[in-house]
């Protein structure tokens, strides 16, 4: 397709969904933003019979004196790969179905000029993630990203997470009792903690206009409805370099570059 030299990109904000409408808004091209991995081996605890929320085992309470004394331990126990399905991972979990926990300690702290989420690639099935001891989430289907905002329940210095898991199946869920794939449970895909800006681009898209070929489209969502903030697009193909003002859908602004 033949571009001519000039070229109107029409720019514009997109705010994000009213809190109505279900759905969460999945922060893109999160490998391109600033990461960090928290795979690896991870402590993980059998709960043959979904015990551990009365035994409060998110807290990972340790005995204090020689009468303390509590029924479960993540440290010197299972060791799981993440991510990684626990079914081929140890003979006793090939066809379990029920509820894992898992757990890890990792060192961050609070960021004055940052928000932080973590961003979970898949967890089969359903989980609720626990954050110091605290629930900070839950989500349930095993083929989609989720993440969740943990700028302010982050400490200095060691911080302590717990992912409850469960792919029992039932009859009016998925997994159902009757299914043509394979059972899989556990965090089958990666774990990261995302820093990004205060207010960062959330989404974006770029495409020519079906009805107009000297017409670029850029759709920027940002993490808040600030229309009047400014970004440049760069598209060094094109030679295109633009700084553009971000405008609501009723208020598209059109420039010539």
């Amino acid at each position: 397709m033949k571009i001519g030299k000039k070229l109107i990109i029409s720019m514009l904000l997109l705010t994000a969904l009213a809190e109505t409408l279900a759905g969460q808004q999945l922060i893109t091209n999160v490998y391109g933003r600033d990461i960090r991995s928290l795979n690896g081996k991870w402590n993980a605890i059998i709960d043959l019979y979904d015990q551990g929320r009365r035994m409060n085992i998110y807290e990972n309470q340790q005995p204090k004196g020689t009468t303390d004394f509590f029924e479960y331990a993540f440290e010197g126990g299972l060791r799981l790969n993440v991510p990684g399905d626990w079914n081929s991972q140890a003979t006793e979990l090939k066809y379990y179905e029920g509820t894992v926990w898992y757990a890890r300690h990792f060192d961050a702290g609070r960021l004055a000029d940052s928000r932080q989420f973590l961003y979970f690639g898949a967890v089969s099935y359903r989980c609720t993630i626990y954050l110091n001891g605290k629930e900070i989430g839950a989500h349930e289907g095993g083929f989609t990203p989720f993440h969740l905002e943990v700028t302010d329940q982050l400490k200095d210095g060691d911080n302590f997470l717990v992912v409850e898991v469960n792919n029992r199946r039932t009859k009016d869920a998925i997994p159902a009792l009757a299914f043509d794939w394979w059972n899989y449970g556990g965090i089958t895909r990666d774990v990261l903690l995302v820093r990004t800006a205060r207010t960062f681009v959330e989404d974006y898209f770029i495409q020519l206009d079906k009805n107009a070929p000297d017409r670029i489209v850029v759709k920027v969502r940002l993490s808040d409805k600030k229309a009047g903030e400014q970004i440049t697009v760069l598209i060094p193909e094109l030679k295109i370099n633009a700084l553009l003002t971000l405008m609501p859908r009723e208020k598209q602004r059109q420039c010539s570059v």
